[in-house]
């Protein structure tokens, strides 16, 4: 008989589960960081900026009458008329200016040898590259306004250059039509700079110029180059004798009253900084307020720069700098809130409180009146109207309030807007009226000093138009 074996029971064992530290921690890391993620990008990301003591300094902008010695030359005869200087360029005494020819058959050749560019000569056309070169190097995109200018400039200069050369080339025949007095050259009597227009203000100096002669919008200049044929006693020319002028800008009241208080004391004129709009250029001008026929202007005397302008009657300068200085403010951190305005005599403090506030009045379901007192933050106090702005957030427009120990009432009316920032210092926002006092596209200057207002190094926050008063920053 066999012998039964055994059948063996395997029982499966169990290994204890063991926590591995590790695992632990970097699960905690792990949802930590999972939280911190959703939180960072679901909450309100607000910038802030420290408030910092600032200028801005603003030019403001004018529109000046240039005055200056002139002194016109008149033709004596008539005929056909040839310049051999263009505008600009200085005459010394008895430079030829023009030539005058009765019978016109010189001054016909001469005309048609000015419209060949083939009888400029080698060094000529150096000088007229070298101008353009010079342009070129020192071109901007600022300087644009110029280019139209500094095209007739080339354009003039060509033309001289012809002119003088075909009036060589005639020798004989302009000695003949001289001795037979039907060719006349103008030279200048005068030292100077060559201007070739006219326009009636020549004779008016700073001495005798009226208010009615500033009129830019009737301006009417005549150009005597374009003047192919002249008569007896018609202008031919102008000179500039002197770097001397003056500019005539017309101000307010408001203004002549400011600019007086630049003057010292013994003294009847001032300094001021001038920028001509035309090239941008920079100077420094004495200065007198004066008062023409019931108009104010600004007397600007010059010693410099003359040339540069000698074409222009009017110029468009900015005067001075407008220098505003405080705390200087992104103009983003700006926003606008709306108040209740109250009368001063109406805000007190609670009894178990050092709190400002009011006493509200309402009224129960039997009419009974019942008065609570309001706790409430004071914005601005507008010292002109016995005033304070205080918050809508517990008051509206119709409440009642009651004047401290009194029964006198009150009931709330007026609101105003008003700009301010957001002050962060405490962890949340809070709003602080601004008192403007200049500002550009970047930033505002405002303030200090100012009572409920902001200080230097202050907190605010740099989008105002993303935070709401008492929001908690993150």
């Amino acid at each position: 008989m066999k012998s039964k074996r055994r059948k063996r029971k395997i029982v499966p064992y169990r290994r204890r589960f063991h926590l591995n530290i590790g695992i632990i921690i970097f699960a905690f890391v792990f949802i930590y960081f999972v939280i911190y993620l959703i939180s960072y990008l679901t909450q309100n990301n607000i910038a802030v900026y420290e408030v910092q003591y600032g200028q801005i300094a603003k030019n403001k902008s004018y529109t000046g009458l240039v005055l200056r010695p002139e002194q016109v030359f008149y033709a004596n005869d008539a005929g056909s008329v040839n310049y051999y200087k263009k505008e600009g360029d200085k005459a010394g005494y008895n430079d030829l200016i023009c030539s005058v020819d009765k019978a016109g058959n010189i001054s016909e050749e001469i005309s048609q040898a000015g419209m060949d560019t083939a009888n400029l000569s080698d060094e000529e056309l150096l000088n007229i590259q070298n101008t353009i070169t010079t342009y070129v190097s020192g071109y901007s995109g600022s300087q644009f306004y110029n280019v139209y200018s500094f095209k007739e400039g080339v354009n003039a200069q060509i033309q001289e250059n012809l002119y003088v050369n075909a009036l060589d080339s005639l020798t004989d025949k302009t000695t003949e039509a001289v001795s037979q007095n039907t060719f006349s050259f103008v030279r200048t009597t005068v030292d100077g700079i060559l201007a070739l227009y006219t326009d009636g203000y020549e004779d008016v100096s700073a001495d005798n110029f009226k208010a009615e002669m500033y009129n830019p919008a009737s301006y009417v200049k005549t150009n005597l180059k374009g003047n192919a044929q002249v008569t007896s006693g018609q202008a031919l020319y102008k000179i500039a004798p002197s770097e001397d002028w003056t500019l005539m800008v017309p101000i307010t009241e408001k203004e002549a009253k400011e600019y007086q208080k630049k003057i010292s004391e013994g003294s009847d004129s001032f300094v001021l900084h001038v920028k001509f709009r035309k090239d941008n250029t920079e100077t420094n001008a004495t200065t007198y307020v004066r008062n023409i026929d019931g108009t104010y202007f600004l007397q600007l005397n010059l010693n410099n720069s003359m040339i540069r302008f000698l074409s222009d009657r009017y110029i468009e300068v900015e005067l001075g700098a407008d220098e505003s200085k405080g705390l200087k403010l992104p103009n983003t951190a700006i926003a606008e809130k709306e108040f209740l305005v109250i009368p001063k005599e109406y805000v007190g403090k609670g009894d178990n409180s050092s709190s400002s506030g009011v006493i509200k009045i309402t009224k129960d379901k039997h009419g009974k009146e019942k008065a609570e007192f309001i706790a409430t933050d004071l914005y601005y106090d507008d010292e002109a109207n016995n005033t304070y702005y205080i918050s809508e957030d517990s008051l509206s427009v119709g409440d009642t309030i009651q004047l401290p120990n009194s029964t006198q009432q009150y009931t709330i009316k007026d609101k105003d807007t008003r700009k301010g920032v957001y002050n962060v210092d405490k962890g949340y926002a809070v709003f602080r009226l601004i008192d403007v006092l200049a500002e550009n596209e970047e930033y505002t200057i405002v303030k200090t000093g100012t009572k409920y207002g902001i200080s230097l190094y202050d907190h605010i926050v740099m989008d105002g138009s993303g935070v709401n008063e008492g929001e908690f920053l993150n």
